[in-house]
């Protein structure tokens, strides 16, 4: 296995999880959505940088031709779209899996 020397977050993930955190202010309090959101970028940044090939590429997107990688997360309704490749991980962004990942990702690339 390589050894990853860079991981980069995005401008586009870090807006999305600012958008969940603003999100989950409003149902968990704004403490626990600061807390929430760190969990998910640590808990995600640490799964990935242990295997970053052992998460399946995204289907729809693959569909178009644009192999990126996803990671579900087992502790919360979020998903993690992300690109490596031997000595760089970069995080894409973070979307819930009840949203439409299309229009997502539509909407962080142009608004970014």
């Amino acid at each position: 296995m390589p050894k990853y020397r860079d991981i980069i977050v995005s401008p586009a993930a870090e807006w999305s999880l600012k958008d969940i955190e603003s999100f989950k202010s409003g149902t968990i309090g704004p403490a626990n959505a600061g807390e929430f959101v760190d969990n998910l970028l640590l808990s995600s940044l640490s799964a990935i940088a242990e295997d970053p090939t052992c998460y399946r590429f995204n289907a729809m997107l693959s569909g178009y031709g644009v192999q990126l990688r996803e990671r579900l997360d087992p502790d919360s309704e979020y998903r993690v779209i992300y690109d490596c490749d031997d000595k760089t991980i970069e995080i894409l962004v973070f979307v819930s899996m009840k949203q439409d990942l299309e229009s997502a990702l539509y909407r962080y690339l142009v608004l970014q």
